[in-house]
């Protein structure tokens, strides 16, 4: 990796996914140290106080991790943005869905 290059958390979660799905000895290595797995994929020592959490979804389990910082602009719903939110589930588009099974 260039170390002038800049890269967003969401293309390393994302490359480091796709690495750990192709290579088993790398999934076994983010699995048993995170942090140092991370480190070796990017090429460069992370700061100590930089804590690397690696959670494994199972077939009963799901976790939604919120990013660090929001958009000014989600801050601010209009009150039809905000009645969506409250009255129902928003589609991957941000349209109404139906709620979701409650059989899952």
């Amino acid at each position: 990796m260039d170390p002038n290059s800049t890269i967003s958390r969401k293309d390393i979660r994302d490359a480091l996914v796709r690495a750990a799905l192709k290579d088993e000895a790398f999934r076994e290595s983010l699995l048993a140290n995170p942090k140092f797995a991370l480190e070796r994929a990017l090429g460069k020592t992370l700061p100590d106080r930089l804590q690397v959490v690696l959670l494994r979804e199972t077939d009963n389990l799901m976790y939604i991790v919120l990013p660090k910082d929001f958009p000014d602009d989600a801050a601010h719903l209009t009150d039809d943005e905000l009645e969506n939110v409250a009255g129902g589930f928003l589609s991957a588009d941000g349209n109404m869905a139906s709620p979701p099974d409650p059989t899952w």
